[in-house]
C-alpha cells in the first residue's frame, strides 16, 4: 500500500472491479476480501482473494476483459497501470524469462508430426498434421450453461451437486404464494442462470434478463426485483444471491444481506428455499435430481 499513495481502492458490496467487454487501461492487486469472476450473463466462473491480480491477460496483452470482476462484500485493491507493470517487468527480465518459457511450453506450437506424436486424421491444407482440437458444444451461446444430465459416479442424496452428477434440475412451489404463480410439479431448470423476483411496478427499473420467474409482493416487500439466481459454477450447482434486501435461506442457511456468504452449493435431493424475512411467503424447493 505504501508504495502505491493514492492508488488504493475500496470497493463495497456488489460493486466491479472490472466489466466484462471492456478494455481497462488498469487492473487491480486484492489487498483483502473477495471478489467474484462473472460471465457477460452473470454466471459465477471463478474467485479472486488477498494478493490475486484482476485484469492480468489485459494488463500484459490488451483487449478486452472476458470476466466481470464484482466485490462479495468490502473488497481492498490497489490499482496497477499498463506503464507500471511495463516498467516492473523490465526491472526484473529473468522473472519474464522463465514466466515466458512456462507460458509457452504449455501451448502446442510444434506440430505433432515433427515431434513423433500421433497425428490422428486431423490436418492442415499443406498436410502437416496438429492435435485435435475438442469438438464445440451444440449449444450456440458460450454464456448460458445448458444441464445436460451427464453423469458421473452415482451420487445418493445430501452429495454436493457437482458438475455433471444430476439428471434434471425441478424449482417447486413450497407455499401459497409460489403456488398461485406455479404449476404444483414445478418448473424443470433447463439453463443456468436462471433467476428469480419480484415483478416490478410501474415506474420500477425492469431486472436484468436471467430473471427468468417474477411473483408480485406488496409493500413492506420480501421479495426484491432481482432475488436470488441459480446457476452453475466451478463447485457445480449453485444459489446465489443476488444482492437482495432482505436475503436468502438456503437449507437453513441465510446468505446475501449482510452474511459472510451470498452464494452456496446446492445438494442432491430437496433444497429449501426462502426469499425475504423471516417470515416470507415466498418459498421454494429446488430439487436436484441424479
Amino acid at each position: 500500500m505504501n508504495s502505491l499513495p493514492g492508488r488504493t481502492r475500496i470497493f463495497s458490496d456488489q460493486e466491479y472491479l472490472l466489466r466484462a467487454g471492456a478494455d481497462p487501461d488498469a487492473g487491480f492487486v486484492i489487498l483483502s476480501g473477495h471478489v467474484e469472476l462473472r460471465n457477460a450473463t452473470g454466471t459465477l466462473l471463478g474467485d479472486a482473494r488477498q494478493g490475486d491480480v484482476i485484469g492480468a491477460t489485459s494488463l500484459l496483452f490488451g483487449g478486452r476483459q472476458e470476466l466481470s470482476a464484482i466485490a462479495a462484500g468490502p473488497v481492498e485493491a490497489a490499482m496497477v497501470d499498463r506503464a507500471t507493470v511495463a516498467a516492473q517487468m523490465a526491472r526484473n527480465p529473468e522473472l519474464v524469462r522463465r514466466a515466458a518459457t512456462q507460458l509457452l511450453s504449455g501451448l502446442a506450437l510444434v506440430p505433432l508430426a515433427e515431434t513423433g506424436g500421433e497425428t490422428g486424421s486431423s490436418s492442415t491444407s499443406s498436410g502437416s498434421a496438429f492435435a485435435r482440437a475438442e469438438p464445440e458444444s451444440d449449444f450456440d451461446d458460450p454464456n448460458v450453461i445448458p444441464i445436460t444430465g451427464k453423469r458421473g459416479p452415482a451420487p445418493v442424496s445430501g452429495d454436493i451437486a457437482a458438475p455433471g452428477l444430476w439428471s434434471a434440475v425441478l424449482l417447486r412451489p413450497n407455499s401459497n404464494a409460489t403456488l398461485g404463480q406455479m404449476s404444483k410439479r414445478g418448473i424443470r431448470i433447463k439453463e443456468t442462470p436462471f433467476g428469480v423476483g419480484r415483478k416490478p411496478n410501474r415506474g420500477e427499473q425492469v431486472p436484468r434478463t436471467d430473471v427468468k420467474l417474477q411473483f408480485p409482493d406488496e409493500r413492506p416487500y420480501n421479495l426484491s426485483r432481482h432475488h436470488f439466481v441459480i446457476e452453475t459454477g466451478r463447485p457445480g450447482l449453485m444459489i446465489r444471491d443476488a444482492g437482495s434486501q432482505l436475503g436468502t435461506l438456503v437449507n437453513g442457511e441465510r446468505i446475501g444481506l449482510d452474511e459472510p456468504k451470498n452464494a452456496v452449493s446446492l445438494y442432491i435431493g430437496e433444497n429449501r428455499i426462502e426469499a425475504g424475512g423471516h417470515d416470507t411467503p415466498f418459498r421454494f424447493i429446488i430439487e436436484v435430481l441424479a
